[in-house]
C-alpha cells in the first residue's frame, strides 16, 4: 500500500498534464451513456449470469406494484359508484354502480393469487393468466356497460376506462418483460376499436375519421406504455447491478480487512494490533488533511513529495510498548546448524529450516504459545502475553518436549544430523513494536536474555528451565540439575539464576513403567 500510496504521488507530481481533463471527460460520459442503454445492461445481467437474481427481485417488486393497483382500483370503483349517486336520473345508474362494485371485488380476488409466492414459483402461468383475466373484467366492464345502454335505452355512452386499462396493464400488471404487456394491450386496443366501429360510431356520418382519431389516441397510449416499462426496467437494472455491485464491493472489502486482521494478528498481539491501526488510521487521515491544505502548491515540489512520503511515520515519542507479568519465554536453537550450512546444498538447507517451523508453528498454536519471530535458526516465542494463562510456564515446557520430537522427526525423515536445545525461563517482559518504515515487534526484559543464555548453556535434545520456571511446573515433570556451563555462565550467576534439566512429564515416566511391569 506505501509504494502504490507514494508511486501515485511521484507520478503525479511529474506528470501533471499527462492525462487530458477532456478525454476523461468524454470517457465518463460515453461510460455513462453506455450504462443506460437497455440492451447493453441485459446483456450485462446475462454475462454476470443475474438474470434469474433480477427476475426474483422483479416479482416482488412487481408484487408491490400489484398491492398498489387494487388499492387504487377498488377506490375508483368505489368512488365512482358514489358519484353515480348525484346523477340527476339514480333509476338508471344502479345497474352501473353494481357494475362497478363487483367488477372492483372481482379483479381484487383474481389478482390476489399472485400473493402466495410459494404457488406463483410452481405454477408460473398463473402470473399471465391473473392478469388476462382481470384486464378482461375491465374491459368486459367498460365496453358491456356502453353496450347494454346502447341496447336498452339507446344511450350512446363513451368508454372511460380505455386509457385506465391500458396504463394498468403497463404500470401495474405482475406480467414481465415487454412482449406480453404489448400483447394484452393490443388485445385491448383492438377491443376498443371493434366496440368504436360497432357501438358509439355507428351512427354516425364521419365514422371512418373517429375510429382512426380513437386508433391513434390508443395506440400514443400503448407506445407510452411501452416507453415506461422499457425505462422502468432500465432504471431497476442499473439499480440491481449497483446495489449488487455494492454489495459485492462491501463483501470483498470486509473480506481484505479481515485478511489484513488475520495477517496483523499472525505477527503482533491483538492490543497492540488494535493501537497500531488505530494510529495509522490517524497518520493517513492527518497525510490527506496537510495534502489538501497544500493542493494550491505545485506537487512538483521535490519537498512537498517528501513531505507527503511521510504519512507513514509515527511521531518520535508514540511508543507501542506494554509491560506484561508472569509470562515464559522459550528459546530454541538448531543444534549442527552452521555445520549443515557448509555441507548442505542452500535449497535442502531451507526446506529443512520451512518444514522444521512449519511444525514448530503448528505446536505453539496448539499450546497456546505466541512465537515472536526467527532468528536464524533461532526460534523465540512466549507464553502467557496475549491473554493471561495460569499455565503458561506448563504450555512452554510441553512445547520445548514437543520441539524436540518434531525435530527428530525431521532428523529421520530428512537424514540430517540436527538436534534441538531449548531454554526456558518465567518473569516479566515488555513487548511492542519499534521501527517506521517497517515495523518490528519484539520483547526485552533481563529476563529474555536469562531464557537466551539457558538456551546457549543448555544440553542436546533436553528442556533447559530456571528454578523460576521449575517452581510452576507444579512437580508435573521429572528433572535433574542443569548444566555446567549455566553454573560457570556469568549472566545466571549474576542473576542467581538455578537452572533444572526436564526428563519428562511425570504421567508419562508413569504409564511407561507400568507398561514394562505389565506387557500386553
Amino acid at each position: 500500500m506505501n509504494s502504490y500510496f507514494d508511486s501515485a504521488i511521484e507520478y503525479t507530481s511529474k506528470n501533471p498534464f499527462s492525462v487530458s481533463p477532456t478525454n476523461i471527460e468524454q470517457s465518463q460520459t460515453s461510460l455513462h451513456e453506455k450504462n443506460w442503454e437497455w440492451t447493453y445492461l441485459v446483456r450485462k445481467c446475462r454475462n454476470l449470469e443475474l438474470e434469474e437474481s433480477y427476475d426474483l427481485y422483479m416479482r416482488r417488486l412487481r408484487v408491490g406494484y400489484l398491492s398498489l393497483f387494487i388499492f387504487i382500483q377498488l377506490f375508483v370503483s368505489i368512488l365512482h359508484a358514489l358519484l353515480l349517486l348525484t346523477s340527476s336520473e339514480r333509476s338508471l345508474v344502479y345497474m352501473d354502480m353494481a357494475v362497478y362494485l363487483v367488477s372492483g371485488v372481482l379483479i381484487w380476488f383474481i389478482l390476489s393469487v399472485n400473493f402466495r409466492n410459494e404457488l406463483v414459483c410452481k405454477y408460473n402461468w398463473i402470473v399471465y393468466a391473473s392478469s388476462w383475466l382481470a384486464v378482461s373484467v375491465m374491459v368486459l366492464m367498460d365496453i358491456g356497460l356502453n353496450v347494454y345502454h346502447a341496447t336498452s335505452s339507446n344511450n350512446i355512452l363513451n368508454p372511460i376506462y380505455d386509457a385506465y386499462t391500458l396504463y394498468a396493464i403497463y404500470m401495474f400488471m405482475p406480467v414481465p418483460y415487454l412482449l406480453q404487456p404489448f400483447v394484452l394491450g393490443t388485445a385491448v386496443t383492438l377491443c376498443y376499436i371493434i366496440n368504436y366501429s360497432f357501438v358509439i360510431t355507428s351512427k354516425e356520418d364521419n365514422q371512418m375519421h373517429s375510429i382512426l382519431n380513437e386508433a391513434i389516441y390508443l395506440s400514443c397510449v400503448n407506445l407510452l406504455g411501452i416507453f415506461f416499462r422499457l425505462m422502468r426496467d432500465i432504471a431497476l437494472r442499473t439499480t440491481f447491478l449497483d446495489r449488487r455491485q455494492y454489495v459485492e464491493e462491501n463483501l470483498l472489502l470486509r473480506y481484505a480487512r479481515d485478511q489484513e486482521r488475520s495477517l496483523l494478528l499472525s505477527i503482533l498481539p491483538n492490543q497492540i494490533a488494535d493501537r497500531l491501526q488505530e494510529d495509522v488510521k490517524n497518520r493517513v487521515e492527518r497525510s490527506k488533511r496537510q495534502h489538501q491544505q497544500r493542493s494550491h502548491i505545485d506537487l512538483r515540489s521535490s519537498d512537498n513529495s517528501q513531505t507527503l512520503k511521510r504519512w507513514r511515520q509515527p511521531d518520535h515519542d508514540t511508543l507501542f510498548i506494554e509491560p506484561h507479568k508472569d509470562v515464559t519465554v522459550l528459546y530454541a536453537d538448531v543444534v549442527n546448524y552452521t555445520h549443515l550450512t557448509t555441507t548442505l546444498d542452500v535449497k535442502k538447507l531451507v526446506e529443512a529450516l520451512h518444514d522444521l517451523f512449519v511444525r514448530f508453528d503448528i505446536a505453539s498454536e496448539e499450546y497456546n504459545v505466541l512465537r515472536i519471530k526467527f532468528l536464524g535458526d533461532c526460534y523465540y516465542c512466549v507464553a502467557g502475553l496475549v491473554s493471561k494463562n495460569d499455565d503458561h510456564a506448563k504450555c512452554c515446557v510441553d512445547l520445548g518436549l514437543r520441539m524436540i520430537k518434531d525435530i527428530r522427526d525431521v532428523r529421520e525423515k530428512r537424514h540430517l544430523n540436527i538436534d534441538m536445545r531449548i531454554g526456558v525461563h518465567s518473569g516479566d517482559v515488555l513487548s511492542g513494536v519499534i521501527g517506521a518504515a517497517k515495523w518490528q515487534f519484539d520483547i526485552w526484559s533481563k529476563d529474555v536474555d536469562i531464557a537466551n543464555r539457558l538456551e546457549a548453556t543448555g544440553a542436546t535434545g533436553r528442556v533447559h528451565v530456571s528454578q523460576q520456571t521449575l517452581r510452576l511446573l507444579d512437580g508435573e515433570y521429572f528433572f535433574e540439575d542443569g548444566t555446567e556451563k549455566a553454573r560457570e555462565d556469568p549472566v545466571l550467576q549474576k542473576h542467581d539464576i538455578r537452572t533444572f534439566l526436564i526428563k519428562s512429564l511425570r504421567a508419562n515416566e508413569i504409564v511407561a513403567t507400568q507398561h514394562e511391569i505389565n506387557p500386553r
